[in-house]
């Protein structure tokens, strides 16, 4: 969208949601838009044998808007599924907790080295940095839209390398309209 490609981005957005008819959503996290992006990942993830799982539930849903959750949750898990696919033991873990005040949504990747975050910034990776590098921003982007927190670390567990993204989104902020 920020390239003005917007015929591809509503593409891919009616691709997710067209992934629900499909199929019988396997993860139910209290979240109708949620749950399709998790299980559209979830059969991505599945046809690169990566191991994808998703811990926690949701009392009711967000009320983030479905064009930011999918911009959201669409480009932290493009990125995990693009670093962990690189890994001998390729994994992803979602964890959605809830707390009275805020959401947080943990996402967990291996990656196949631990990655220099600097202040915060995390540079792309990819050569053509002309055309990559915009999904953090729109991260950014939505989390500052509802007032929320973001945060990136890179640690050592257990031998492997993970990334790790969290973020909290606070309920008073979410518009009461947009809630459902």
């Amino acid at each position: 969208i920020n390239q003005k490609k917007t015929e591809k981005a509503k593409e891919y957005i009616d691709t997710i949601w067209k992934l629900q008819d499909e199929f019988d959503l396997k993860i139910l996290t209290g979240d109708s838009c949620l749950d399709v992006i998790l299980n559209y990942y979830l059969y991505l993830a599945e046809a690169e044998k990566i191991d994808f799982t998703v811990i926690g539930k949701l009392t009711e849903e967000t009320g983030i808007e479905m064009f930011d959750m999918t911009t959201l949750m669409g480009n932290i898990l493009q990125n995990a599924m693009e670093a962990a696919v690189q890994t001998a033991v390729p994994k992803i873990r979602v964890e959605l907790i809830e707390h009275r005040k805020e959401i947080f949504i943990v996402v967990s990747n291996s990656a196949a080295e631990e990655i220099n975050i600097s202040n915060g910034v995390l540079r792309t990776s990819k050569t053509d940095m002309a055309n990559h590098g915009f999904g953090l921003k729109n991260i950014a982007a939505v989390v500052e839209k509802y007032h929320g927190e973001y945060y990136m670390e890179s640690a050592v567990e257990r031998g492997e390398a993970m990334f790790q993204m969290s973020i909290a989104i606070p309920r008073d902020v979410i518009p009461q309209e947009v809630r459902v």
